[in-house]
This record gives C-alpha cells, sequence and structure tokens, in this order.
C-alpha cells in the first residue's frame, strides 16, 4: 500500500536515481536484440503475448484465460506457456496435461489458477519460454501458444503482443522500479502489437487517446488501442467447489486474505459488492501459506483470489469458511476480432 503511494506521486531523487539505473540496465539489455546481438526465436505457429510494463496487478491472467478460452472455443487447438514463478521446479520445464491436477508448490501459483480456469487446456511451465514452447509443440501440436506474462522475455517471438495497462493510470507516475511500477521504460510500448486498457467497469468508457486515467499522461503512437474489463461472476465454495452467486455472503463479516501485487483491487472490488469487510489481511505477491499463520481464521469467513486459494485448500483451519471471488475479463470486439484472424 505505501508503495502505491510512492508510485501515484514524484518519488524522492534517490529512488529515481536507482530507477535510472534500472531502466539502463534494461535499455542495454533490449537493445542487444534490437541492434541484432542476441536473436529471437520464432515458433512455426502463432505466437500471442500478454503482459505489461507494469510490475502486476494489471490483470493478465484473467486476459490470458479470456484469450485461451475464445481461440480454444473457436476450434483451435491451443497451449498455454506461463513461467511458473514461486515453483519448485521454476528453472525445469513442466508439461500439464488437460485435467491434470497440479501441485501449486511445484509449478507455482499462477500456473494452478490458469488450470483451474482452463482444465481443458495444456500448460507448459518454466522460465525458458523458448524451451517450454518448444516442449509443448513436440507434445501437443498446438496451432496457436498463449505466452503469459512475458512481454520482458524477448528471446521468444511472438506474432502478437498485447501490453496491458490500468485505465485509471496507464503508466503511474512513469518511474521503472523501485521509484514506480514500471518493468521498463514507457518507450517500450513501440514493440507492442496492440495495448490494452484493463478496467473493472462491465460497461467500459472508451476514451481518446491521450486521455486515460491520471499520472504520467498517455499516448498509444499509432498502436492498436483495445479494451477489456475484469469483473467480479461468482464465489467459489474453497472446500466443495460450488459456485455461489455473487450476493451469497452478502450480511457476513468476512476476512479478506491476499498475496497479489496489488491487494487494495481485491479489497476495493469486494467493497463494491457490499460485502462486510471484518479485516483484510495481505502479503507478498507469491506468498507460501502455512497452517500456523492461518489459525486466527478458525471459526471465521474468509474470502480469497484465485491465486491465493490454490495454495489455501490444504492449510486452512478445517473450521474456516472459505470462498473464492472468481473474476472474468470481456474483451472488446476489435481485440476478439484480432485474434481470431490469427
Amino acid at each position: 500500500m505505501r508503495l502505491e503511494r510512492i508510485w501515484r506521486s514524484r518519488p524522492p531523487f534517490w529512488l529515481r536515481g536507482l530507477a535510472g539505473i534500472y531502466a539502463l540496465g534494461w535499455r542495454v539489455y533490449e537493445g542487444a536484440y534490437r541492434v541484432g546481438l542476441k536473436q529471437r526465436v520464432w515458433a512455426p505457429v502463432p505466437v500471442v503475448g500478454v503482459g505489461s510494463v507494469w510490475v502486476g496487478g494489471v490483470g493478465k491472467t484473467p486476459v490470458t484465460i479470456a484469450i485461451a478460452r475464445l481461440l480454444h472455443e473457436s476450434g483451435r487447438r491451443v497451449a498455454v506457456l506461463t513461467h511458473g514463478y514461486g515453483g519448485s521446479r521454476y528453472r525445469e520445464t513442466t508439461l500439464v496435461e488437460p485435467y491434470e491436477e497440479p501441485d501449486p508448490a511445484a509449478v507455482g501459483d499462477e500456473a494452478a489458477e490458469l488450470h483451474l480456469a482452463l482444465p481443458e487446456i495444456p500448460i507448459a511451465v518454466g522460465k525458458w519460454r523458448v524451451r517450454t514452447a518448444q516442449a509443448a509443440l513436440a507434445r501437443w501440436s498446438p496451432e496457436v501458444l498463449i505466452l503469459d506474462d512475458g512481454f520482458q522475455h524477448l528471446p521468444l517471438a511472438r506474432t502478437l503482443d498485447l501490453v496491458l495497462l490500468p485505465a485509471e493510470s496507464p503508466l503511474g507516475n512513469g518511474y521503472c522500479l523501485p521509484a514506480g511500477p514500471l518493468r521498463e521504460p514507457p518507450s517500450g510500448l513501440r514493440r507492442a502489437g496492440g495495448v490494452v486498457m484493463v478496467g473493472m467497469e462491465a460497461q467500459p468508457q472508451r476514451l481518446p487517446d491521450g486521455e486515460w486515467g491520471g499520472g504520467v499522461p498517455f499516448r498509444c503512437k499509432g498502436k492498436p488501442l483495445y479494451y477489456a474489463s475484469v469483473v467480479p461472476t461468482a464465489l467459489l465454495d474453497l472446500r466443495t467447489g460450488t459456485r455461489l452467486p455473487l450476493d451469497a455472503l452478502q450480511n457476513r463479516p468476512l476476512q479478506l486474505l491476499c498475496g497479489i501485487a496489488r491487494p487494495e483491487r481485491f479489497v476495493q472490488t469486494a467493497q463494491s459488492l457490499g460485502y462486510i469487510i471484518e479485516r483484510v489481511h495481505t502479503y507478498r505477491d507469491h506468498h507460501a501459506y502455512t497452517p500456523q499463520e492461518l489459525r486466527f481464521l478458525s471459526g471465521k469467513t474468509a474470502l480469497t483470489t484465485a491465486k491465493d486459494a490454490v495454495k489455501l485448500r490444504t492449510v486452512l483451519p478445517q473450521d474456516c469458511d472459505a470462498y473464492v471471488l472468481l473474476l472474468e475479463a470481456h474483451l472488446d470486439g476489435a481485440i476478439t476480432q484480432r485474434l481470431l484472424q490469427l
């Protein structure tokens, strides 16, 4: 929360200095590919990248799920590539077959979250994306590969690179880490095949180029501009797997529990649904929960995210009623049409 406040304002000089060093390092890395010192690898099938210049919490996973589902339902054979950060097999290549239940401790929480939403679609997990792409092609012969959270991963070339930005403040304060929320300088958007503004409204208002959100002025500079909304759709009973309507928890005091990049978004969504929030418990992104630290939830009703839920099933107290707030990304017609042309 404190870091978020810094990222909305002009940071102190020493943080800006560190951000400058970080940005310089990134420019050297990117420049090696731009001038041909390093070569990108092209797959024999279309590769759709879903990423961001933001450090996290922009809705990449829901949008990846929506794209995979769209292409799968159109009749394409699809495989998803994800890095598996936080999993013990992060530096290996792990292939998760359709309907195979992955271990979040091995493949990471985001891979497990993807499988929870897309049980019928295979997922290749591993830090080295070229290697995971090759393994996925050899095992499943997909017609399209979807690269989750890979905009800064340059070795694997993409047919279409979609960059997600939060509609309320596309570039934050414009600084790279640690002074701001950006993984790379805004100039990196030149590599994008399209920019996707992500909002929390079910029926978003489209704004002209240059008028999006607050913070540093943003212009798309000739790139296709799309919109996606990420909205709550249902609740999932973590014990039984039963889907419930969003109003099923009305009038029940809730303990909010999350370990994600931008927890304030989860809190704001719960508040917008009119839930009674008794207390909010936030942890670091990708936090590994233990039964001991969750004993305080005994006899309580907890609400959590899908990313956290895959790690909480076995560590929550037996007498804790736990529910997952399910989110879904809705893509606008322009981006849907573009994807179906691949």
